[in-house]
């Protein structure tokens, strides 16, 4: 009993390793059968098929055929000594059914490991295939540097000669699709809807927009641009072309326009004068962009209302852009036009570009100065006399000399008893305040809050002619842009800063010292900085023979609305005599002059005026907006807005209101405008004094499109080669196309494994077997 009970033990475990090993069979089938499914099988491991079968059977076995083979031959083996050992027990039908069990269930395992399985095809996806040509509609496809005249002529004729286009401008197969592109592709009907009207051109929105036209069946044999290569947008040709790679789509580009080196100078205004002052000297500055002509001179000529003023001629070396400036003095007030003309190159392309136009408004009206000293000392004096002989100011000037005696002197006959400002509109009366030392021994600590308010809120300009001019209220003012200190270094000498080196009065200073039979005498001293705000300006520097370095001298700051200036030297009086200058013309003189009046040409007021309309800028690029200030000296609260005529060529082409923006600046009325084209503009406001004021503007088109003209063959290269195609001449534009679409698409045919076994079936026939195989030796009296 116990014999039997250890032999069915035994044999229940090896069923068991049996069934254990049968399921990690099941597993791993599974687990391989779901790799081939996501491709990822090794191609090494191939399928068979049986000799003699049809081979859409194969097997895919999990161990290598030879492996299989031994487990075959080593469980025959096995079976064959079992069952040869215990025949004498046993009948021969009961050997014959053992046998018939164990070899089926043996058979059965070795085809589990074959893995047989059906090999099926995939049919295809039937797609429709066409061509996507698309032409350059950029303002540069307007250049006429090809024997058919514009680029756009040139590829217009290159498609008819290609056989894509009927007489009549339409495509001459079902399968081209024909588009424009320049910032975006659009579809096309017909050829002479291409045009030149493009502002900018971006490459990668285009060939995106290309591919996004094709419909869900349809595929692109290829992309053909006709081009000259100008890409605007900043993205890396290879980025474009492996787009049209991963859509298997390659780009073929005809380049259009003139190849090389293209020869263009375009000119562009860089700096704008509100206005300037009867015989002061201005400056008009632009800049001029070469492409293709370095290491020329360049004859630049000014214009004034029509007629040739000066000219200059411009050494370029290797630099892109190349600044030219002149300098113009106007003896009679008006508003005067103004041209910077670039004669044209020999080849040059464009010419139009070669001009750029602006505005001078020129003024005699007196400048309001207020000149307030504390603490009298020969700076304030020096400076308060050359203020008054001026012609250009209106000087009053209050000195004290003691607590409690002050001097008041007004250069304006007749003007009645002069009262110190006291509120924030009787401050707007002056356009400059010069400040001295000790100021508010003057004006108090009041007036020392509505002064810093007239800078910040009403655009007021004040100059701190010797440093600290508010005593220990200096700490608590945000006005002064520095606080100086007080262990001056001696005898220095003044020089530009590189902030200030292209302002007038300091382009002056440094002529003046090169000047070896009038240099300038050494001040007297220079004030360390103690404290400096924010946005400070070094305009000048001076440098003594006890510092290694030079040092701040002048000190310029915007503030709020307004601007102030503080000068931190002594001695500036010293340049006010010079044997050779009889009378007020002094350098100390004009250099105050040239100060003051570069201060006023930053602010929106002129002198005496009661009401200012300023643009943004006397030149403005094509398509951006223009906008109007109007600002009251005297605030009305009835005036919140006026009406503002817009005119070209003297006639009304658009009207807008100046109103107020901001209820706490009801002093400012502002507007807006869009001019439709480049032109001449002029813009009058009605104002309610019944009185009309105007400012003229121009507006110019500053589109790179035009200016950098030459084909970007390297670029189109790029392009190209990353998207698997190439840059063609015209002449090969109709073997290619006739290849792509003769050619036919040659792929291997997609197929999948579909298993056999995989059954359930299967694995109950295969339990089924063995079960009886076991159940019957147990039964007969088997091991």
């Amino acid at each position: 009993m116990r014999l039997a009970c250890w032999r069915r033990r035994s044999a229940f475990a090896n069923f068991s390793k049996c069934k254990h090993f049968i399921a990690r069979g099941f597993v791993r089938r599974r687990a391989i059968i779901k790799v081939r499914f996501r491709g990822t099988r090794k191609p090494a491991r191939e399928t068979r098929a049986l000799p003699g079968m049809n081979a859409t059977i194969v097997f895919d076995p999990v161990l290598p055929i030879g492996a299989i083979v031994a487990l075959a031959l080593v469980f025959g083996a096995l079976t064959a000594m079992s069952y040869w050992r215990i025949g004498a027990l046993l009948s021969a039908p009961k050997k014959v059914m053992l046998t018939t069990l164990r070899v089926f269930g043996v058979v059965f395992v070795i085809l589990l490991l074959l893995q047989p399985s059906r090999l099926e095809l995939i049919p295809p996806v039937t797609t429709s295939r066409v061509t996507l040509v698309g032409v350059d509609s950029s303002r540069s496809m307007a250049q006429r540097d090809v024997p058919q005249g514009t680029r756009s002529d040139a590829a217009r004729i290159a498609l008819t000669d290609a056989g894509l286009l009927h007489s009549d401008g339409t495509a001459a197969e079902d399968e081209l699709r024909l588009f424009k592109f320049s910032d975006n592709a659009a579809p096309v009907t017909n050829a002479s809807q291409f045009d030149t009207t493009g502002s900018t051109t971006r490459l990668h929105s285009a060939v995106t927009s290309l591919l996004g036209s094709l419909r869900a069946n349809e595929a692109a044999r290829a992309i053909v641009l006709f081009t000259d290569g100008h890409d605007f947008e900043a993205v890396n040709p290879a980025k474009t072309g492996f787009l049209a790679r991963s859509r298997q789509t390659p780009i073929y580009a005809v380049p259009t326009g003139r190849q090389g080196k293209v020869r263009d100078v375009s000119t562009r205004i860089t700096s704008y004068l509100p206005y300037c002052y009867v015989k002061q000297k201005a400056r008009l500055t632009a800049a001029l962009r070469v492409i293709g002509c370095e290491l020329e001179t360049l004859e630049v000529d000014l214009w004034r209302d029509g007629s040739w003023v000066q000219k200059q001629r411009i050494e370029v070396g290797d630099e892109a852009e190349v600044p030219v400036t002149f300098e113009v003095t106007e003896p009679k007030v008006g508003q005067f036009e103004y041209e910077i003309r670039v004669r044209p190159l020999e080849g040059e392309v464009d010419r139009e570009n070669n001009i750029a136009l602006t505005y001078l408004n020129v003024i005699d009206q007196q400048i309001q100065v207020l000149f307030l000293e504390g603490s009298p000392y020969w700076d304030g004096t020096f400076l308060q006399r050359s203020l008054i002989r001026n012609e250009k100011m209106n000087v009053d000037a209050v000195i004290a000399y003691g607590p409690e005696r002050t001097r008041v002197l007004r250069k304006k006959e007749g003007a009645g008893a002069f009262k110190i400002p006291t509120t924030l509109e009787e401050w707007r009366g002056y356009d400059v305040v010069v400040l001295g030392r000790e100021v508010n021994r003057i004006i108090g600590a009041e007036g020392v809050k509505q002064l810093e308010d007239y800078v910040k809120n009403r655009g007021g300009a004040v100059v701190f002619s010797r440093g600290r001019a508010f005593g220990d209220l200096a700490t608590q003012s945000e006005l002064e842009p520095v606080i100086w200190g007080d262990q001056p270094a001696e005898h220095v000498r003044l020089a530009a800063a590189r902030e200030g080196q292209a302002l007038a009065p300091f382009r002056a200073l440094t002529e003046q010292q090169q000047r070896a039979d009038e240099s300038l005498p050494d001040l007297i001293a220079v004030h360390p900085i103690k404290e400096s705000k924010t946005l400070a300006a070094t305009l000048a520097t001076a440098k003594s023979a006890t510092t290694a370095d030079p040092v701040p001298a002048m000190i310029h700051r915007r503030f709020g609305e307004g601007q102030v200036l503080s000068v931190g030297v002594d001695g500036l009086w010293r340049w006010a005599f010079n044997a050779k200058v009889d009378g007020p013309n002094t350098f100390f003189d004009r250099f105050w002059d040239q100060l003051i009046l570069w201060l006023m040409a930053g602010r929106d007021f002129l002198p005496t005026e009661k009401f200012s309309l300023r643009t943004n800028s006397g030149n403005i690029p094509a398509g951006e907006k223009v906008w109007f200030r109007a600002i009251q000296r005297d605030v009305s609260p009835s005036v919140r807005e006026m009406s503002l005529i817009i005119s070209q060529a003297g006639h009304e082409i658009g009207r807008t209101t100046l109103a107020v923006a901001d209820g706490a600046a009801p002093d400012r009325l502002t507007a807006e405008f869009l001019p439709a084209k480049p032109g001449k503009y002029e813009a009058t406001a009605q104002l309610p004094d019944g009185t009309r004021a105007s400012t003229r503007f121009f507006v110019f088109d500053d589109n790179p499109e035009q200016t950098e003209v030459a084909t970007d063959l390297n670029y189109l290269r790029r392009l190209c080669e990353a998207s698997g195609g190439r840059v063609l001449q015209p002449e090969e534009l109709r073997q290619l196309l006739s290849e792509l679409k003769t050619a036919e698409a040659v792929t291997a045919p997609a197929t999948r494994l579909c298993s056999v076994w995989d059954r359930a079936w299967v694995f109950w026939l295969l339990g089924l077997l063995f079960g009886a195989d076991w159940y019957l030796r147990r039964r007969w009296g088997l091991q």
